[in-house]
């Protein structure tokens, strides 16, 4: 079970971490090919994470097919886990409690996620 669960946030949270790259790649090459200022994009950023999160959660959720709040929850404090010892380390940055909420938030959206994606492909019978 332990290993199954792991497996099920690994994919979460890879999937999570494709989406965010390919998003972040193409609103980059929007902002230098077109006339878009980065001020006109400054909530784009959130929303192609939360949707990333989403998206990650149900993956792992129909991976894991059962518990899915509690895989999304793992997929999701994982994920924050990464993106705070990133920063932490990386940057020397502890953060704020903004983003401290931010990744509470995060974790509620994988969860949700995780949650939706448990029940996404239940047989009837």
């Amino acid at each position: 079970m332990t290993r199954r669960l792991f497996t099920a946030a690994c994919y979460g949270m890879i999937t999570s971490f494709i989406i965010i790259i390919i998003s972040a790649l193409v609103l980059a090459t929007l902002l230098k090919l077109t006339t878009i200022s980065e001020s006109s994009v400054n909530l784009m950023p959130t929303i192609i994470s939360f949707t990333a999160l989403f998206i990650g959660g149900l993956i792992a959720g129909v991976k894991m097919k059962e518990k899915g709040l509690m895989i999304g929850a793992v997929t999701g404090i994982l994920y924050c886990f990464l993106i705070f010892a990133v920063k932490f380390l990386g940057f020397d940055n502890s953060g704020s409690s903004q983003q401290y909420l931010f990744y509470g938030a995060n974790i509620v959206v994988t969860a949700l996620g995780g949650a939706i994606g448990v029940n996404l492909f239940v047989r009837k019978y």
